[in-house]
């Protein structure tokens, strides 16, 4: 074992790690007035283990040295000494080794070394702000460069290191037809591989999943291929079969179904919210499952009048501290030019979904109809075009509910004020079970893909992207804002900050029409899309991992022959600690 050389003892390591903390391991410079989690550099020392690999060698798992006796491996990164020839391909904490683990591949002619460094943390202190973002696409996929947008994640509750993603991503293997692919992780998110079990035709248009606590059990909604608006609720008591998910409802003219699940003692509860034109001019509706999803009761939510439709996002979210279910949507009232005018609405039930009159539990002072109505009147653009840099905008929805406390929800949606904005984010909040609600608590301009989560301990996760277009040129930044104080303050984590212009758009959506975002007790798990340059200055919150072969040193993505591959959009898996 290597430990700090000389060179790093004296004033330089206080640089290094001020250096590696900011670009490589999630230490955004904060605002003035913005809370942190923190450790001080005296609290925070740095190991280096080096390695020799061997000419033409491919080193997966080596090891950097353990932080030493009463200190904890915060995070670490792997460095090749600036050879373009020797590729990082994997890198990932060693929890039980409490060190860093890194791979490369040495395409030289000699033997190369290669250094490992792990950052750690004195224990007791309080460490920094920790975040990870894992690239989803396999390494045997590495030479593809699909549009893999609109990915969704599910975490097995019986077992949290189990996780499904779902993304706009074809089945790999054009033989296999009748058959669409998910995203599974053991391992907590580090690696994933694609399972073929979804029953759709080399892909699926829309896709959500939801898990459950039962082990491995997985719920989905999809919009089947073929058949255009074609609904298929899914159901399988084993995610890591390789048997096609069962149909359980399917039903035509309907979009955008958007899944979750909570298990009581006896079953799960399954909420699929969705846009059924087969209603007529009042499409929102939620299709509910008692019984662990093998049948559904299909509820209409709309009692008002239309332009006729309701927006396309109908959203659930479920306080596991009671059941208490609340589900937000959009009440197009009227539609001129492909502008929307259209109140925000918020309908709740407080048994499950259950009884003769569900989500009739809260109702407007203004009408006494069912469902709250939060923001009256606002001006949503409507634009099936690249507008949005090159995402197309209009029906951007999100809601959480309080695991601890049914009696506090959030709501976040887009639309344009007027002030010279394109789409702007506005984020509310309740806290007496959505009968009253604040104005806005933060304002987000230009950005879309809102999603909420709310931790065990109450801090409240809001995951967006913003489209920043400067004299620099355009950059689509993802950001993960935590607060415990209703965003009076917040901890910001820009996960990527990426060319706004690259790469060429294939379809739309171009990132989606949402991501995700959704709390594991005390830690904040989400998937985004995003442009897939290996480039470390693109992810400021820390040093990626790849699984698919990328070579940090000259920002190029290789396939398994070591070619150039053209940069894509892909599925980027997170997580991070929530605040105390």
């Amino acid at each position: 074992m290597n430990t700090l050389p000389r060179i790093f003892a004296a004033a330089a390591s206080i640089g290094l790690l001020a250096m590696i903390g900011q670009a490589a391991f999630g230490q955004n410079p904060s605002s003035p007035g913005t809370p942190r989690a923190s450790a001080s550099i005296a609290d925070t020392t740095l190991t280096v283990q080096s390695h020799q690999i061997g000419a033409g060698a491919t080193a997966g798992n080596l090891e950097g040295a353990s932080c030493p006796a009463s200190y904890q491996m915060i995070s670490g990164a792997c460095h090749p000494l600036y050879n373009p020839q020797i590729a990082i391909i994997n890198q990932f904490p060693n929890t039980a080794l409490n060190t860093w683990r890194c791979g490369f591949n040495n395409s030289t002619s000699s033997t190369a070394t290669v250094w490992i460094y792990t950052v750690c943390a004195k224990s007791g202190a309080t460490p920094p702000l920790a975040v990870r973002v894992v690239n989803m696409i396999p390494a045997a996929l590495s030479g593809e460069t699909n549009q893999d947008s609109e990915p969704f994640l599910a975490v097995d509750r019986g077992d949290p290191s189990r996780m499904i993603g779902s993304a706009f991503t074809p089945n790999p293997n054009p033989n296999e037809t009748g058959r669409a692919p998910v995203y599974i992780t053991e391992d907590g998110g580090n690696t994933w591989v694609l399972r073929t079990i979804v029953p759709s035709d080399g892909m699926t248009s829309d896709i959500t999943i939801a898990g459950s606590s039962r082990l491995k059990r997985l719920h989905s909604g999809i919009l089947k291929r073929p058949g255009g608006l074609l609904l298929n609720i899914l159901r399988t008591d084993d995610f890591l079969s390789p048997n096609l998910m069962a149909v359980q409802v399917s039903r035509p003219q309907v979009d955008q179904p958007f899944v979750q699940a909570h298990r009581t003692q006896n079953s799960d509860r399954v909420y699929v919210g969705s846009n059924d034109f087969s209603l007529g001019s009042q499409t929102a509706a939620i299709d509910v499952s008692t019984d662990d999803g093998a049948t559904f009761n299909r509820i209409p939510l709309e009692q008002r009048s239309t332009a006729g439709q309701n927006g396309p996002s109908i959203r659930p979210s479920v306080s596991t501290s009671d059941g208490t279910v609340y589900v937000a949507y959009f009440g197009w009232r009227s539609f001129t030019n492909n502008v929307a005018t259209s109140d925000i609405v918020v309908a709740r039930d407080d048994h499950g979904g259950q009884g003769s009159s569900p989500f009739q539990d809260l109702k407007d002072p203004s009408d006494d109809k069912p469902g709250r109505i939060v923001a009256s009147g606002i001006t949503i653009p409507w634009s099936n075009a690249p507008t949005l840099g090159f995402e197309r905008i209009g029906s951007t929805l999100s809601i959480a509910a309080d695991p601890t406390n049914s009696a506090i929800v959030y709501v976040a949606w887009a639309d344009r004020v007027g002030d010279g904005d394109t789409y702007s984010i506005h984020v509310r909040r309740s806290t007496d079970r959505g009968a009253t609600w604040s104005g806005d608590l933060r304002r987000i301009r230009n950005a879309t893909n809102c999603a909420l989560a709310i931790a065990d301990n109450g801090t409240v996760g809001l995951l967006f992207q913003e489209f920043v277009s400067s004299g620099t040129g355009n950059r689509w930044r993802t950001h993960l804002l935590q607060t415990r104080d209703s965003f009076n303050n917040v901890a910001d984590s820009v996960l990527t900050d990426v060319p706004g212009d690259s790469p060429p758009r294939q379809f739309l959506p171009y990132l989606g029409d949402y991501n995700f975002l959704l709390a594991v007790g005390n830690e904040f798990r989400g998937v985004f899309a995003s442009n897939n340059a290996p480039v470390l200055a693109n992810f400021p919150s820390g040093a990626p991992i790849y699984q698919r072969r990328a070579d940090f040193t000259t920002g190029r993505l290789l396939d398994a022959a070591g070619n150039t591959v053209n940069v894509s959009i892909d599925p980027f898996f997170f997580s991070a600690t929530a605040i105390q």
